[in-house]
């Protein structure tokens, strides 16, 4: 008995050690980061000013986040909001909402973030950008469209990687050099144009 209880044992994880994540710290440290942005931009970003605004200690900044370029790019992506999307059997109202989804992640604030730091050269922070900001929403428009395109209901003939990129670049568009955002009416009659059936836009959820 006392062999299999020592075998029980050995087979146990591991406890762990240290302090548990604080997601209050997190929060604080993120919401600091996106003023400090906004305010100063990315070349006047400090990690001293960020353990000043936010009251976390830089040991506890540097143990989340390893390195700068990181924590900026976990920001950007925070103030974007939740982009999860789980697709169904309708591509076209899959279309909608995605869209939809795109155009609500960005406002005024988090596009000027996010084009201030898709300037600088520093490698770490355009691989950092690209992988978690810029790729994962294209590959899901552009993976939606091929599915409408695959089930003969995309009368656009533009390729779906080049129509993804135009859509995401005339919502840019509209709310960078325009400053007029764009609204889900906009969206559907958009989609309108270049889908050959779909549902009414009114039976897809939060389009109004």
């Amino acid at each position: 008995m006392s062999s299999a209880t020592g075998a029980k044992r050995e087979a146990e994880p591991p406890m762990p050690t240290g302090r548990p994540r604080d997601p209050e710290v997190e929060k604080r440290v993120l919401n600091a980061v996106f003023a400090l942005l906004t305010e100063k931009g990315y070349s006047g970003l400090r990690i001293d000013d960020v353990a000043r605004v936010s009251g976390a200690a830089k040991t506890t900044i540097y143990r989340r986040w390893s390195s700068l370029p990181h924590l900026v790019v976990d920001t950007i992506a925070a103030s974007m909001g939740n982009r999860d999307f789980a697709a169904t059997d309708d591509p076209v109202a899959d279309l909608r909402r995605v869209c939809v989804m795109l155009v609500e992640s960005i406002n005024a604030d988090s596009l000027a973030a996010a084009l201030d730091v898709h300037r600088q050269p520093e490698e770490e922070l355009r691989t950092r950008y690209r992988q978690r900001i810029i790729e994962p929403p294209r590959k899901l428009l552009v993976d939606t469209l091929l599915r409408a395109k695959d089930a003969g209901l995309l009368r656009s003939r533009v390729a779906p990687t080049d129509l993804a990129d135009l859509l995401i670049g005339g919502a840019i568009y509209r709310l960078a050099i325009l400053h007029t955002p764009v609204d889900a009416a906009q969206i559907d009659a958009v989609i309108d144009e270049i889908v050959v059936a779909g549902p009414p836009a009114a039976t897809v959820d939060g389009v109004q």
